[in-house]
């Protein structure tokens, strides 16, 4: 292969953030799209014909074994994250994986033996908000020390809606696949490790989430072991748009993240206020997207021309590509974050909390239900 070949990429997982993903290799320079993959073989044919001549659709099975196939971007249901990841760098493909990299930490650990053995394999996880100009300023301030030693943490990180149709068992639950960018967003501004976490909810418009374990809203409060704390509110009953905002503070002053929502005196959002906000992640996000591909598509580039997978990954993202490591964390906050959800009482960050079973979530749904007027 000549250093001047293009990466070859397929996108596995065509749901809505896979075409995003698959137009965007399209966009990048260095980089050829040359397959789309799916669980159903229709899917797989009908974006492959959307996207142009030359993208090949393909199974989940037959991607690890493609010789044509440098690299991957999967991202398929968060549970289905291992599943497909183990084969791919068995097979010595670089792999850019949508985050979470697990919904558990049992998977999470065959994933990090998985990578630890694909030692010439390119493993990013793909938390976009490391990519976002505003987000990276905010941590190349802190890390400057402009405003001091940093000591909290605060976010907000709201859709408009709960998709119809999504099972919280494919996502790991909506604080763990959302939350997780905020739980890697506060650990990678403070610099410091999550170790117990509290989280409240509530699901008074999709009532149906109690009983499987899951949230319109949630509260969650994240202590980290350099005593920095981080605090969140995730929603998906957003009126107005898709709402991220974020506060460092520090000792000598904060750091804002913000949007559409400031203003001096008494603001009041609502429908009418939707053109201030984007509409959902990939507008929000649109040009972090395509810095997270660029990144990966020069690591891999690198080890096509000799560099060692470890040094390209650490050279060509400049410490902002979120590692295994980073992932892990994110992944422990959010299993401790959601059963804390449902138990009601402060879990520490490392055990492989379970999700409570069906009655024991049904029993919690019963004592949370209003009661009648």
């Amino acid at each position: 292969m000549s250093v001047a070949d293009p990466v070859r990429i397929a996108v596995a997982g065509l749901g809505g953030i896979g075409i995003m993903h698959a137009r965007n290799v399209m966009r990048q320079d260095g980089a050829e799209l040359v397959a789309v993959a799916s669980g159903t073989p229709d899917r797989a044919a009908e974006v492959a014909a959307a996207l142009g001549a030359g993208v090949k659709p393909l199974s989940h099975d037959d991607v690890p074994g493609t010789e044509e196939i440098d690299a991957v971007v999967l991202c398929c249901r968060a549970r289905e994250h291992v599943r497909y990841a183990l084969p791919l760098l068995e097979g010595g493909k670089h792999v850019l994986l949508e985050k979470p990299g697990a919904t558990n930490l049992a998977d999470h650990d065959r994933l990090r033996v998985a990578a630890e053995s694909a030692t010439d394999s390119v493993l990013q996880i793909a938390y976009m908000r490391r990519f976002d100009p505003a987000f990276a300023e905010a941590r190349r301030l802190v890390t400057e020390g402009v405003i001091g030693e940093p000591l909290v943490v605060r976010m907000t990180s709201r859709d408009e809606e709960f998709p119809a149709g999504e099972d919280p068992a494919d996502t790991g639950g909506f604080l763990l696949d959302m939350a997780v960018h905020d739980y890697d967003t506060a650990a990678w501004v403070l610099g410091q490790r999550p170790v117990r976490v509290s989280a409240a909810r509530q699901a008074l418009v999709h009532r149906q989430l109690l009983e499987a374990g899951d949230l319109d809203n949630a509260f969650v409060t994240v202590s980290f072991d350099g005593g920095g704390l981080a605090s969140s509110h995730i929603s998906r009953t957003c009126a107005f748009g898709h709402d991220i905002r974020a506060e460092v503070m520090g000792r000598e002053g904060s750091i804002f993240v913000g949007n559409g929502a400031g203003g001096p005196g008494v603001t009041v959002l609502d429908v009418s206020s939707a053109q201030r906000f984007p509409r959902d992640y990939q507008a929000r996000f649109e040009d972090a997207f395509r810095s997270e591909i660029a990144h990966f598509v020069a690591a891999c580039a690198a080890v096509q021309e000799g560099t060692s997978a470890l040094s390209a990954a650490a050279e060509t993202s400049g410490g902002a590509a979120a590692t295994l490591e980073d992932d892990w964390n994110a992944v422990a906050t959010g299993v401790a974050a959601r059963a804390s959800a449902v138990y009601e009482r402060p879990l520490a960050v490392g055990e492989d909390w379970p999700w409570p079973s069906a009655d024991e979530r049904a029993a919690q749904a019963s004592s949370q239900a209003p009661a009648s007027p």
